[in-house]
Order: C-alpha cells, then sequence, then structure tokens
C-alpha cells in the first residue's frame, strides 16, 4: 500500500477548495445575497490559516494525542491483551455476534449522546479485536466509522450533533423522532448486512496487522505480573473474597531463573543443580516451561507483518477487571458528559451536583473546587466537549491504568511517546481537514452551488436540497457550520415552516451519510490513516452501503414531505 495516501488525499481536497476561491466570487446571504469580488487564496493565506487552524481546533489534535498515549501504555499492560485474547475465545463460533454487537452499541450511543469524535477513544480497541478474530481492515473500520455515522445520519436525543440546525430551523430535538429511529434502525440493519457480507468472503485475510495488536514485552510482562499479585490486585482480590494463596518470592526467583534459561537454552552446571534444588520445592514449576515457548511462538508470530496474529492462551495471567472497570468508566463518563440532560431530560441534578463539587470545603477550603481547578473551566454533564473534558478524561484514565498496574515511570513515558507517534498520522489529516472549513469560512464561495440547485424548482424538493446538504457537508466538516452555512438561505426557499423538522432530518441524515464517504471527514480519514487503508481502496468497498442509504433516505424524505 501506499505510504500517507490519506495525507494525499486530504492535501489534493485542500488544493481544491483553493482554486474554488479563484473561480468562485464571495456570496453570503442574509435575509438576500450579497456578492462581492474573487478573493484568491495565496500561499501566505494558508501559512496564516494554519495559525489559525492552532488557534481555534487544536482540541483535535490534543485528543487524538491522548488517545494515542492512552492505547500506548495499554499495550504495556499484560491484562489488555489478555483482555482481547479472552473476547476473541470468548465469541468463538459467534463472531458476527460480536461485530453485530459493536454496531448496534456504537451507532446507539451516538444517536442517544451526539458523542461522535470521542467515539475514537474505542476504535484501537475494537480494532484489536475484529483483527484478532481474523477479519481484515476493511471490516474493522466499517464496524467502527460506519457505526458513528450511522448513529450522526439516525441521531434521536444527542443534541449536540444537531443543535445549531434546530435552533435555526425552530426545531426540537424530539421533532420527527419516529423518522429519526427508523432511518437508524435502518442505518443498523444495512451497515450489519455489508460487514457481515464483506467478513464471510474475506476471513482470514492476510492483512499486516502486527502493529494494531498489543505484544506484550515478556520482561514488562514478568515484573507487571509480580507488581499486580503482591500489591494492588491482592487488595482488590481481599475486597471481593477471591484473594488466591500468595505464592513464595524464593519459588518466583527460581521460576524466572528457568525462564531465563529455557532462553538462552545453555547454562552453567552451577545454576543448573539450584534450579534443580529449588525446584523440587515445587514440582509445579516445570509445568510453566511450555508457557513460555507458547508465549515466543506468539511474538514471532506477530513479528511477522506478512501474517495474521492468533491468540494464544496466555498462563501468566493478571487480573483484567480493573482494566475493564476504568476503561468502560472513562468511555460512560463521556457519554454521560455529553448527553444533554437539562435540555432533553429536564433534569437539575448535573448542575446541583457542580455546585455541590465546587461549594465542597473542609475546614472553610473549596478542597474539590481547587483540586479540579478553575470554576469557570468545570462544566456539568451535559456540557462537557473535546476543548476541555473528553482529553482530560482520558489523560486521567491513562495515568490511573499505569499506576493501577505498576508501570514504571520510564515504561509508562516510552508507552505515551510510542502511542503518540502511532496517532501522529491520524491526528495530522485529522487536523488539517478543519482546514478545508477555515478556507470556506474566510472565502465565502458554496451558496452559488446552493443557489445553483435550489432555484430548480420551488418549495422543498427533496433531491436538490440533499445535494445542497452533501456539499454543505463536505465544505464544512462540522455540522454547526454546515448549518450556519446554507439552512439560512434554504429556508427562504422553502417557505411552508410546517416542513422544517422534515429539513432538520434531511440536513443531519445527509450529513453523516456524506461523512461516510468525505474526504473531509475527520474520523474516516482519521481511521484509514490509522489502518493505512487507501482512500479509494474504501470508496471501492462502500459505495454500494452508500447509494443504498441515500436512496432509503430520499424514499423516507420523499413520505414525509407527503404526509
Amino acid at each position: 500500500m501506499k505510504k500517507n495516501s490519506i495525507l494525499k488525499v486530504v492535501l489534493l481536497t485542500i488544493l481544491c477548495v483553493t482554486l474554488c476561491t479563484w473561480i468562485f466570487t464571495q456570496i453570503s446571504f442574509s435575509g438576500q445575497f450579497a456578492e462581492g469580488d474573487r478573493v484568491q487564496v495565496g500561499i501566505f493565506d494558508l501559512s496564516s490559516y494554519m495559525l489559525d487552524l492552532f488557534r481555534y481546533f487544536p482540541y483535535i489534535l490534543i485528543t487524538t494525542l491522548s488517545i494515542g498515549a492512552f492505547y500506548g501504555v495499554a499495550y504495556r499492560v499484560p491484562a489488555y491483551r489478555q483482555l482481547l485474547d479472552e473476547i476473541v475465545l470468548k465469541f468463538k463460533g459467534k463472531e458476527k455476534v460480536f461485530l453485530v454487537s459493536t454496531i448496534v452499541i456504537i451507532s446507539a450511543i451516538v444517536s442517544i449522546t451526539g458523542l461522535s469524535f470521542g467515539m475514537l477513544f474505542v476504535f484501537p480497541f475494537v480494532i484489536s479485536v475484529i483483527l484478532l478474530m481474523g477479519y481484515n481492515k476493511l471490516v474493522a473500520a466499517s464496524c467502527t466509522v460506519g457505526s458513528v455515522m450511522v448513529g450522526l445520519m439516525g441521531t434521536t436525543v444527542g443534541s449536540q450533533s444537531v443543535t445549531y440546525i434546530n435552533y435555526i430551523l425552530g426545531t426540537k430535538t424530539t421533532s420527527e423522532m419516529v423518522t429519526k429511529v427508523i432511518i437508524l434502525l435502518i442505518g443498523i440493519g444495512l451497515l450489519a448486512y455489508h460487514v457481515i457480507s464483506y467478513a464471510n468472503k474475506t476471513r482470514n485475510a492476510t492483512d499486516k496487522v502486527s502493529e494494531l495488536v498489543p505484544v506484550v514485552d515478556e520482561e514488562v510482562e514478568e515484573v507487571t505480573a509480580k507488581k499486580t499479585e503482591f500489591s494492588i490486585m491482592k487488595l482488590f482480590a481481599k475486597v471481593t473474597n477471591k484473594a488466591k494463596k500468595p505464592v513464595k518470592k524464593e519459588t518466583i526467583k527460581v521460576e524466572e531463573k528457568k525462564s531465563t534459561k529455557k532462553a538462552e537454552n545453555k547454562t552453567s552446571n552451577k545454576k543448573a543443580t539450584t534450579t534443580k534444588k529449588a525446584t523440587a520445592k515445587k514440582p509445579a514449576a516445570k509445568k510453566k516451561a511450555p508457557a513460555k515457548k507458547t508465549s515466543s511462538k506468539r511474538t514471532r508470530a506477530n513479528d511477522n507483518k506478512n501474517s495474521s496474529v492468533k491468540v494464544v492462551k496466555n498462563t501468566n495471567k493478571v487480573s483484567i477487571w480493573p482494566f475493564v472497570v476504568m476503561f468502560d468508566l472513562a468511555l460512560v463518563l463521556l457519554a454521560i458528559g455529553t448527553f444533554d440532560w437539562a435540555g432533553i431530560a429536564n433534569a437539575k441534578w448535573p448542575a446541583e451536583m457542580l455546585k455541590a463539587i465546587r461549594d465542597f470545603e473542609i475546614g472553610g477550603f473549596p478542597i474539590l473546587s481547587k483540586i479540579l481547578g478553575n470554576a469557570d473551566n468545570l462544566h456539568e454533564f451535559g456540557k462537557w466537549g473535546l476543548t476541555l473534558e473528553i482529553p482530560t478524561i482520558i489523560c486521567l484514565a491513562t495515568i490511573l491504568i499505569a499506576f493501577v498496574y505498576g508501570i514504571k515511570f520510564d515504561k509508562f513515558i516510552e508507552g505515551v511517546i510510542d502511542g503518540m507517534k502511532k496517532a501522529f498520522m491520524p491526528a495530522i489529516v485529522m487536523f488539517l481537514t478543519y482546514l478545508v472549513l477555515i478556507i470556506v469560512t474566510y472565502h465565502p464561495f458554496q451558496l452559488h452551488i446552493a443557489r445553483f440547485f435550489l432555484e430548480m424548482s420551488k418549495g422543498l424538493n427533496v433531491i436538490t436540497m440533499s445535494i445542497v446538504a452533501m456539499f454543505a457537508s463536505l465544505f464544512n466538516v462540522d455540522s454547526i457550520y454546515v448549518a450556519q452555512s446554507t439552512l439560512p438561505y434554504a429556508t427562504s426557499v422553502v417557505n411552508d415552516t410546517a416542513l422544517n423538522p422534515v429539513m432538520a432530518v434531511l440536513f443531519q441524515a445527509i450529513y453523516g451519510l456524506t461523512m461516510l464517504v468525505a474526504p473531509t471527514s475527520a474520523i474516516l480519514v482519521g481511521t484509514l490513516a490509522y489502518l493505512d487503508i487507501p482512500y479509494t481502496q474504501w470508496i471501492k468497498h462502500i459505495w454500494k452501503l452508500f447509494v443504498e442509504l441515500l436512496v432509503v433516505l430520499i424514499v423516507i424524505f420523499f413520505i414525509l414531505t407527503l404526509v
């Protein structure tokens, strides 16, 4: 596969949008059109816009790199690889159930909470499981990216992704709820059908996946296993009344010596005598030798980038449930933090809880408020975003996992750096997609395209309106700017306010669909860069699903206009 193919696609897209500023004049709409001169984007303009990119959208880089750091540390925790293997073994023979369940869960979370970009947090985990099951990278990309886009298409109460659409059109989040649920269910069904059909044809394909699946270093594994057993995990076991009989430190030292002998194949006679004498106290130690051999085979298999990674039962087990708890807790916090509790459920507890945290004092000192930081930087559940809370939660989860599993500081830093290196290219391509947004915002030309299509007919024409929504989604990247750039003019064309709920559903659904294929879709290009999938290969793979979903949406919109 070609290196950095996604980066080339994104750069080419930026070039095409730049050329549009040389072709079209500037145009805006505020009750009526105001057309200006051509204001072309030049070289130094692009340099200036790059600075604006860092000024307005640094959280794209920060969030992506924090996710990379999390998995860089997780790769050094034996429990993480053990968790992946146990999931694969548990779903052995039922892999389709896992694929469908993944699609349903991710789509539902996005639809209900509006957490779309933040779902990148679970992508590496889900991708590793799917690859370990023997599926190729296109299956992994379809399950992750496809699920998020289906969730956006069928957004139900996830107000974050449709706030400005509802604001401009004067609609509510609950408007056309039945239609939204139908779109969500149909989207999930079609995506699941295509994923399963393709997965059946390509099972056990040999993709280069070793870099996407953790292989725990044996030295780190031994140290972490001992620390976990004798410190933190021993405490956890006592709390849950599941403590195991501790192993003598002397025996562990003997087993370590024996493992070293097996790796080196030959040792001195003195060491052999010592090992034999110590092993007599615990004969069971002999049975552990084959486990090391199996582990080394697994490592060699993973190092071979042209072979699929195999799942092997790990005999040097550590408890996985602390990792599961912390991972799930982080995801739950992200989900409930972005769900609009006050707007949708009219709940007051998030604001009351935040006030209680701010006002909590010990000896007259607001301890929690000072620990968490400036009160202006604290947001209640329902108002969390990428600018602060999401990357902070991910960073805290990273530190906590390293602490619980006893990762040394130097290994922790190595993990953070390695993880950020893997996330660097995805972060860059996602970051650059927002340069397109900056260009079309400073040089507004897209209403020329919208006017061309919308003036073909009077009233709401679902086909031309869908085309306009596609172009708006392509140029504006984020649903907020999609609404701001196009909807004021679109509402002037459609004079019947009774159709505003239909337009709201149309724009949110078309936005999600467009992001499934657009080169300005940050989630898409970031995932393709992570998996090293060429953009053209993705389009060849996904175009049938795209067309089917588009046809379904057009039919639904036609029915809504007739009702």
